[in-house]
């Protein structure tokens, strides 16, 4: 059986450093972290969690949360890739990660409170939180002193979180657009209740209102991801006679209803309609056209809000947490808003 001292030679570093990385005390980079990461795992080294926890008053479990309708988060890879950047960076601390859905936040509040009280894990990583619910969250983990950190952006709330600037990204998304040459961009809502929704609204309206055109309410459209409601509120507004000539919807699933309602209605993406997505998804460009997005780059999410949630669990000394980190997001341009460029294309 392997041990720390193996780990340590195969690794190149001390094994005060093996055991250092192990405990997640003391300053390592993640270079060393990633050599004994990798040390470990060729020479099928399990440490003993049971006897660390008990050494150290701590699980090396933490839990990512989410109180969201089960098919929203399982359809919408934004969710997963979050969840995989938090897996990734979990695993060169030798952590454990636990995945919990709830159907309501109630349910979740109650749940995470329960753990945390029974020692079964060390803190959480919330998202899809909604704007009504985030001070009763705030509230909860101070009375319970429970280490935690937000993904999305958190208002006027002061939370630990991890975002991007959704404003930002919504008038980059927009003027995008603009600059393609659309001027009646569709914005697809499903729900205001969010701050990230809430957000994206507020970048489009700055955008329009600066391009000196009209901002009409009528092209910021209340529509859930259901393909049959999307459906339905494209052929009223176009019953209503509502002219667009560019579509943005919220995550990358809808966008995919957006193009197959394009199609079916014989308009033609990108000349006749562009499209445009918030959040990339390994099937964007496997179809044609193949879907420009917004990539809020959710694996870097998930990673930092790992970084920022270790060190609220154990700080390392003398060291200040800042309190909310903003990401970049970046635009990946593809067939679906090429308005003009697609020469030779069928």
């Amino acid at each position: 059986m392997a041990t720390i001292r193996d780990i340590a030679k195969m690794a190149g570093v001390s094994p005060a450093t093996v055991s250092r990385v192990m405990t997640n005390k003391g300053n390592t980079s993640d270079e060393v972290r990633q050599k004994v990461a990798t040390a470990m795992e060729q020479m099928n080294y399990v440490p003993n969690a049971h006897a660390q926890s008990l050494s150290l008053k701590k699980t090396n479990t933490i839990c990512f949360t989410i109180a969201r309708n089960p098919r929203e988060i399982l359809g919408n890879s934004f969710f997963s890739d979050v969840l995989y950047g938090i897996s990734d960076a979990a695993k060169l601390q030798n952590y454990n990660l636990q995945f919990a859905i709830f159907h309501t936040f109630e349910e979740q509040m109650a749940s995470c409170i329960k753990l945390f009280k029974k020692k079964q894990v060390d803190g959480f990583i919330f998202t899809s939180v909604l704007s009504q619910d985030k001070d009763e969250l705030l509230q909860n983990m101070q009375k319970y002193r429970i280490p935690y950190v937000l993904i999305g952006s958190n208002m006027s709330h002061n939370m630990f979180s991890i975002h991007n600037d959704n404003i930002r990204d919504s008038y980059m998304a927009t003027r995008y657009l603009l600059d393609k040459g659309y001027r009646k961009m569709l914005l697809l809502v499903p729900n205001l209740k969010q701050d990230v929704i809430y957000d994206r609204v507020h970048g489009y309206k700055r955008a329009v209102k600066e391009a000196g055109l009209e901002l009409s309410h009528t092209h910021i459209v209340p529509c859930s991801d259901d393909e049959s409601d999307l459906n339905r509120t494209l052929d009223e507004l176009r019953e209503r006679g509502v002219s667009f000539d560019s579509i943005m919807t919220m995550d990358s699933i809808t966008s995919l209803s957006a193009l197959k309602y394009c199609q079916t209605n014989g308009l033609r993406v990108p000349e006749e309609v562009g499209i445009l997505c918030f959040n990339n998804a390994p099937f964007l460009d496997k179809v044609s056209p193949s879907v420009s997005c917004v990539d809020p780059n959710p694996h870097l999410l998930g990673s930092e809000a790992f970084k920022m949630l270790m060190d609220l669990i154990d700080p390392p000394p003398g060291s200040v947490v800042n309190k909310s980190i903003l990401l970049p997001s970046t635009i990946l341009e593809r067939q679906s808003t090429q308005k003009g460029q697609l020469t030779g294309a069928p």
